[in-house]
């Protein structure tokens, strides 16, 4: 029996096969075309997505082959311009301050020549047919393109086929939304105006508006172009765009002289606002568009499913080999159902910004909201709140049941505990100096679960034998499955199990003034900091989380 059967190999299949692989288990990954796409599909790579390819060491291949964002405008009727600089991205604590453009099918690439490092490969042509599932597992039905049926058995059934989920319809999940009245078309095409190039345009009109967004190659650009229904001839939402149609719009509601050329993408289609009532049916479970779909304003759905992926592969992987109870998959749905929610308000919002309302609204977009955009979109405020949810590195687990605490003791070193990151939050990017290390992100990396000791900030706190003796042990004792470091301030070089954490800054910005600790789940999440460090209650706490420290035989068999 496998332990997983994964359908679908798009960017949420293929990261969901990998990190499972990459925990050991075994599952196949099943894809009903019977060759890659082609098409350029998802074109925005958020900082926290990138963050997750960092963890998988395919992050610089991922930047060197995209276009980095760099800047926004906004350009209304009669060609008045505005533009936003994206200034605020600079502060964000990540390796990846900025917004990448990638097309879908490269970042198809890059995942499964990763997931190929693990020995897996996608099995193309190979439709699920049917299911049933029962307490010990799923039996699932696949087709292949010449009708040959093969059953396959495994303990979890996972449904990242997209909006059209067979999986999701096989679970009895109900899909509920909203189409938009909205018509839509969308080009990759070579783009000569000018505007310039290299950066993210908005153009409304009272015909509607058009959305560029840079793309790899010479004046390469992703156009959007969103307006009502009644402007397009009826019933032709199935006919095929052509050039010179895309051309007769863009001449309709473009503020500025354009040519298009070289297409490489044309196509028309609706936009949807649909999303699960629960994530899990037993041993089923969806990510990804078959969990939510939504308008591609943000540039959030393709990183949301990466992250559901992301999020759920390291439970199934404790849990499969007895290490967790089952009731630590019913946090997946917690966990990631209120963030699809949060999705679907967040892009409905910013569309019915960009596209909503009658004539009235439109006008305003295209005669008012250019000449204001800079004052509105500038404002150190509205660039955080916007950043902050775009690059998704705001996203927070803090009410899960999994986020946990225990402050005790006095504050020392001018910091305080709960001012660093909360249980439940990402631990951010910063410096720090270990054995073949420079940054904390590379310390998190791989599959495991982290322990940061740290010692304080607090001129007598050195190395101390007890605190490296104590991670090395606990280490020993949990083998693959922990990490355990000391960070210790003022330390300038590192050791075995130690981190130099030169100017104390990574102290100070987990507000680690007197000695504590931080247990950081597999997905870069905190999920419990505890003041002061005691032994017996920071060994209860693993145990917990992890089970009883392995067997010599059980760290053989992990390894």
């Amino acid at each position: 029996m496998l332990d997983a059967l994964v359908v679908g190999a798009g960017p949420t299949g293929l990261t969901m096969a990998s990190e499972l692989a990459r925990h050991g288990l075994r599952c196949r990954v099943v894809e009903q075309l019977e060759a890659p796409s082609v098409l350029s599909r998802a074109l925005v790579v958020q900082a926290r997505t990138l963050e997750v390819f960092d963890d998988f060491g395919i992050a610089d291949q991922a930047v060197a082959r995209g276009r980095r964002a760099e800047g926004f405008n906004v350009v209304g009727a009669g060609g008045v311009r505005s533009r936003v600089p994206m200034q605020v991205f600079s502060r964000l604590e990540t390796r990846f301050p900025f917004i990448l453009m990638l097309p879908q099918d490269a970042t198809e690439a890059l995942l499964t020549e990763y997931l190929g490092t693990f020995g897996v490969k996608v099995e193309r042509g190979l439709a699920l047919e049917d299911f049933r599932q029962d307490a010990d597992g799923v039996e699932a039905t696949l087709k292949r393109a010449d009708g040959r049926v093969e059953r396959v058995a495994a303990r979890w059934l996972l449904g990242c086929d997209g909006a059209r989920s067979r999986v999701r319809k096989g679970a009895g999940i109900s899909f509920e939304g909203e189409t938009y009245d909205d018509a839509c078309v969308l080009a990759d095409v070579r783009v000569d105006w000018p505007l310039g190039q290299g950066e993210m345009v908005i153009m409304p009109s009272m015909h509607g508006v058009v959305a560029a967004f840079p793309m790899p190659g010479e004046n390469r650009y992703r156009l959007f172009c969103i307006m009502p229904r009644d402007t397009l001839p009826e019933g032709d939402e199935t006919t095929p765009l052509t050039l010179e149609e895309m051309r007769g719009i863009l001449d309709r509601m473009m503020p500025v002289p354009v040519r298009v050329s070289e297409p490489r993408w044309l196509t028309r289609y609706r936009l949807h606002r649909r999303g699960v009532p629960r994530y899990r049916q037993g041993r089923v479970f969806l990510a990804g568009d078959a969990a939510h779909i939504h308008s591609p304003a943000g540039g959030q759905g393709m990183n949301t499913g990466i992250q559901d992926a992301y999020n759920l592969a390291w439970k199934l992987a404790l849990v499969t080999r007895g290490r967790a109870p089952e009731s630590l998959l019913d946090t997946y749905e917690q966990e990631r159902h209120p963030v699809g929610q949060m999705l679907l308000e967040g892009t409905d919002r910013i569309f019915g910004i960009m596209a909503r309302g009658g004539s009235f609204s439109r006008f305003l977009r295209a005669y008012v909201a250019p000449r204001l955009a800079r004052g509105l979109f500038g404002s150190a405020f509205t660039q955080r709140r916007l950043t902050r949810f775009v690059s998704q590195l705001a996203i927070n687990y803090r009410r899960s049941p999994l986020s946990t605490g225990r402050i005790w003791g006095e504050e020392v070193g001018g910091v305080r505990l709960e001012e660093g990151p909360a249980p439940g939050e990402r631990v951010p990017e910063l410096p720090v100096k270990g054995e073949g290390v420079e940054r904390l992100h590379e310390v998190l990396r791989g599959p495991q679960h982290t322990l940061l000791l740290f010692t304080g900030l607090e001129p007598e706190a050195r190395v101390g034998s007890e605190r490296v003796a104590l991670a090395r042990r606990l280490e020993g004792a949990y083998g693959p499955l922990l990490k355990a470091r000391v960070v210790v301030a003022g330390e300038g070089t590192p050791g075995p199990f130690v981190l130099a954490d030169g100017d104390g800054a990574v102290h100070r910005r987990f507000g680690a003034g007197a000695e504590c600790f931080y247990l950081v789940r597999p997905d870069g999440y905190v999920g419990h900091r505890e003041r002061p460090i005691e032994p017996k209650r920071l060994e209860a706490e693993l145990a917990r989380r992890l089970g009883p420290p392995l067997a010599g035989n059980e760290k053989r068999v992990a390894e």
